[in-house]
């Protein structure tokens, strides 16, 4: 199982073999997510991508899947790049126990990532889905995730990114984002 997580493409772009999980609207916390809208998909062993690698608007990675989506309404695309491989470790061994506190399931988690287009490309990506948007920003701004955040930015070149899995955030959602990231 693998999922497709691109920026610039539209649901109706995807090839055959492709089916969104979530294309709602998208927020950055961490450094500027300027790749263009988000989109995931989960992708069909088979399933030819090779149209994608083709349209420079776009930037897109496979990560290889853990689980089937659920019904969650909300998911957390977390990727970076690693600075230090050393100083990352004690974040990757407590961060699952904290963020299941907050009704995360891990659909993508460490696996091999595969570049299809545009520059970014990370070391690692995992997929978080939960409950709900609100549930996302509590787990990010909570004090039980401060210091593994902590490790997180100092350790990697970090991008996590809120997307809905339709629509648009509620207002409220929006707000509580400015207000903790206006804090960190």
């Amino acid at each position: 199982m693998r999922y497709l997580v691109a920026s610039g493409l539209r649901s109706a772009e995807l090839p055959p073999g492709c089916r969104v999980i979530a294309d709602g609207e998208a927020i950055s916390f961490e450094q500027p997510w300027s790749f263009g809208a988000q989109l995931i998909a989960q992708v069909d062993d088979g399933a030819d991508l090779t149209a994608l690698t083709s349209k420079p608007a776009i930037t897109a990675f496979l990560v290889e899947g853990i689980a089937p989506p659920g019904a969650g309404q909300a998911f957390a695309i977390g990727a970076h790049r690693m600075r230090d491989a050393e100083a990352f470790t004690p974040y990757a061994a407590r961060v699952a126990d904290v963020s299941k506190e907050f009704g995360c399931r891990y659909i993508a988690r460490g696996g091999a990532v595969t570049p299809l287009a545009g520059s970014f490309v990370p070391d690692r990506a995992v997929l978080m889905e939960f409950p709900s948007a609100d549930d996302v920003v509590a787990f990010y701004f909570s004090t039980a995730y401060a210091p593994l955040l902590r490790i997180r930015l100092s350790a990697t070149e970090p991008r996590f990114v809120l997307v809905a899995r339709t629509e648009a955030l509620p207002e409220r959602t929006r707000r509580a984002i400015a207000d903790g990231l206006s804090k960190l």
